[in-house]
């Protein structure tokens, strides 16, 4: 199955305020942040970059993750 994988970010009122595209190789270094149960390739749904990981997915992403703003990484399918 290929999949485009996200980050994506909410504001106020769950508004998407950020959202970017990252390689399928960083989830090697990111799957053993977030508690993904029976989903190990996590495909299903959206996890939440909580304030205790945060620090560690922006440096594995090489990106800025701003305070106040909700993140989730994603995985959308695509044909």
């Amino acid at each position: 199955m290929a999949v485009k994988r996200e980050i994506v970010g909410f504001g106020e009122n769950d508004e998407l305020v950020f959202s970017q595209e990252f390689p399928e190789e960083k989830m090697a270094e990111l799957r053993p942040l977030f508690d993904y149960g029976d989903d190990v390739d996590m495909y299903a749904g959206s996890y939440e970059v909580t304030d205790d990981i945060r620090d560690r997915v922006a440096a594995i992403l090489g990106i800025e993750l701003r305070p106040g703003i909700a993140y989730y990484v994603e995985a959308t399918q695509v044909d």
